[in-house]
């Protein structure tokens, strides 16, 4: 049987019509569900794709960035580009005060629009939770304002911006910065985008990090670690582009070198932690007497570099380094102790003929060599003369290691005469150095720069070690008769040694020499600048038997305070006081206070520089007991000592 045609069936019934639109409704919502589904899929590819597109903007502008500056540049050119927003700027933050400080990093598409918004904005600072920029650095979040004209938080209305969003730089777990972005209509809240700048925050965090950590490691390596000074090879760099700057504007630079005078004495005695704040407090003094264009720099240890660059007279240079010794005047106080530190200084001249920075660096350490050699808190100003001298300092410099290795070194000896008689009653060692080519040099030439370094040390413990030799070889041969106790100077350095007790002890006892038969000479200035080791050791020492003598008595700044607190044995009246002693005068009184002083003290007095018979009297009436100088006889090798002490 065939079905019915269309024409022939029944009309449908009405509940078969309800299920039909139940069935149309149902398919209508499904269409509808499914288009929803495909636009917010769409949408969110959409925004993932702008994210990803921005993230790779900003990773590709900040990844070539080399300052923090040129990061947030470009990730603020980035942000406007992608988002079509006209305005951008940011804002950095200051650790100090704890506030959003405005910055030079804008972005604006038209700057004649904006230029109103840009002056407000230029003038504002903006404490924690105040303004966008403060609400960010409170919540350390990204924030949106739909309209910044209704918003009673926002500072800077009617300057031709509405819509707004702000978001944070996070760097080392701090906020470091907050890129703020402007458009002149209003705009609702757009969560996905805050999304994306939230990780474009992250980003910048990180880059932010790895500069700093760049720039650390550039400024360590360019910086002394101490002081924060430049260090040699920013100095040279620095020197270098000064000499360019010179020789186009046609004005003077300047090279100073400065070496602290008696710096290792302190370091040496009060501690490696007290010369580091000395060097500190010495490194802003002498940077607070600089013009900015100027650089300071540390060379290590004691030494600093100075260019100075633009001077219009070459007289310029003279008054930073007077400039330079007013300024260290002062005590530097570190704990409860003063310290007084002078600067020996060289100044050398960029001039026509000599721009080479290797010269003027050599040309500034020869002066500075020739500063010292005048005494403590002197400036000199290189010429061709003085690089002769020095470089003979220097070639002496070079010598005397191996003088000492090669036993070049002899002692001679003069005598110290009893005046009322006239014997030989005592002797001083005196070293010299017998070169191989230029023959005997005098202790003035040596002496000093051996003391510049440990070579003093190595040089006192050998005159010790030899002079008591001798004056056992002498005690054997003349018996009481002897010139003895035998006087050995100690330099300041050995005084300084807190083991020195121990070390004369041993040469004692290697050479067999009583302690009675030694004396040791040391200047007044030595005892004072190593006032509390020298007041332990020379009590060891006299506790051993050893007869201490204080040199060039008189011309040291603390004399008679002093003569006291350590257990002096004899005073030996410097020279200065006994060469104008037959002309009268104020020297006569002086000598006789002196040895007035030393009977009340119940110590000994010896005049030292006596040439005249004149003078040998003079001393004698006077009240000196002893004297000693070239008219009784010159130093000299003890085989032709010998004789006079025969015949005493």
């Amino acid at each position: 049987m065939r079905p019915p045609s269309l024409a022939t069936r029944p009309p449908p019934t009405a509940s078969r019509l309800e299920r039909l639109e139940s069935r149309l409704r149902r398919e209508r919502l499904a269409r509808a569900e499914l288009e929803l589904i495909a636009e917010r899929t769409t949408r969110a590819l959409y925004d993932k794709q702008r994210e990803l597109v921005l993230l790779e903007a900003v990773v590709a502008s900040s990844n070539e960035s080399t300052t923090v500056k040129a990061a947030l540049q470009g990730a603020v050119d980035a942000v406007c580009a992608h988002t079509g927003w006209p305005v951008g700027h940011a804002y950095l933050h200051d650790p100090a005060s704890g506030n959003l400080l405005p910055s030079a990093i804008w972005h604006l598409t038209d700057p004649e629009q904006f230029e109103a918004f840009r002056t407000a904005t230029e003038k504002r600072v903006f404490a924690r939770g105040a303004g966008l920029p403060g609400r960010v650095l409170a919540s350390e979040k990204a924030t949106w304002v739909a309209d910044v004209t209704s918003d009673p938080n926002f500072p800077r209305k009617n300057l031709g911006v509405r819509g707004a969003f702000a978001f944070p730089i996070i760097a080392d777990t701090r906020v470091t910065a907050v890129l703020e972005y402007f458009t002149p209509a209003a705009v609702a809240p757009d969560a996905a985008l805050l999304k994306v700048m939230a990780q474009v925050g992250r980003q910048l965090g990180r880059v932010v990090e790895r500069i700093r950590s760049q720039e650390q490691i550039a400024h360590q390596a360019m910086h002394d670690a101490l002081t924060g000074l430049p260090n040699r090879l920013l100095f040279r760099d620095r020197l270098e582009l000064a000499l360019a700057r010179n020789e186009r504007h046609g004005t003077f630079a300047a090279v100073l070198f400065l070496d602290l005078d008696r710096f290792k004495i302190i370091n040496d005695t009060r501690g490696h932690s007290v010369g580091d704040q000395l060097l500190k407090q010495v490194s802003l003094r002498l940077s607070a007497t600089l013009r900015a264009s100027d650089t300071l720099a540390r060379f290590g240890g004691d030494e600093f570099m100075v260019v100075c660059e633009d001077l219009a007279h070459a007289d310029e240079a003279v008054r930073v380094a007077d400039r330079f010794q007013q300024a260290l005047l002062s005590p530097f106080v570190i704990g409860r102790d003063e310290y007084l530190v002078t600067a020996s200084i060289g100044v050398t001249i960029a001039g026509d003929a000599d721009r080479d920075a290797d010269s003027l660096l050599r040309d500034a350490d020869i002066a500075m060599y020739r500063a010292k050699e005048r005494g403590a808190g002197n400036w000199e100003l290189f010429d061709e003369a003085l690089r002769s001298r020095v470089l003979e300092h220097l070639a002496i410099e070079r010598a005397l290691p191996s003088a000492i290795e090669n036993g070049e070194l002899r002692l001679h000896y003069q005598p110290i005469v009893w005046l009322p008689g006239g014997a030989i009653r005592s002797a001083e060692a005196l070293v010299r150095w017998e070169h191989p080519e230029r023959g005997l040099i005098s202790p003035a030439e040596f002496v000093p720069i051996a003391e510049e370094s440990d070579l003093i040390l190595q040089i006192g413990e050998w005159t010790l070690r030899e002079a008591c030799a001798q004056a056992c070889r002498w005690r054997a041969r003349f018996g009481d008769h002897a010139p003895l106790p035998l006087s050995v100077n100690l330099s300041a350095r050995q005084l300084a040694q807190a083991e020195l007790p121990q070390i004369v002890e041993q040469v004692l006892t290697e050479t067999r020499l009583s302690a009675g038969d030694l004396a040791l000479e040391i200047t007044e200035t030595a005892m004072i600048e190593n006032s509390n080791v020298a007041a332990t050791s020379l009590r060891e020492l006299k506790a051993l038997g050893v007869t201490i003598m204080l040199d060039d008595f008189g011309t040291g700044y603390s004399s008679l305070s002093h003569l006291q607190m350590f257990p002096i044995d004899v005073l030996k009246i410097d020279r200065s006081f006994v060469t104008h002693l037959e002309a009268g005068g104020s020297d006569c009184a002086i000598v006789r206070a002196i040895a007035a002083m030393a009977s009340a003290l119940e110590l000994e007095v010896v005049a030292e520089g006596v040439e005249t018979a004149g003078q040998a009297a003079q001393v004698q009436a006077l009240g000196c007991g002893s004297a000693q100088g070239y008219y009784f006889a010159r130093p000299a090798p003890p085989e032709q000592i010998e004789p006079l002490i025969d015949a005493s």
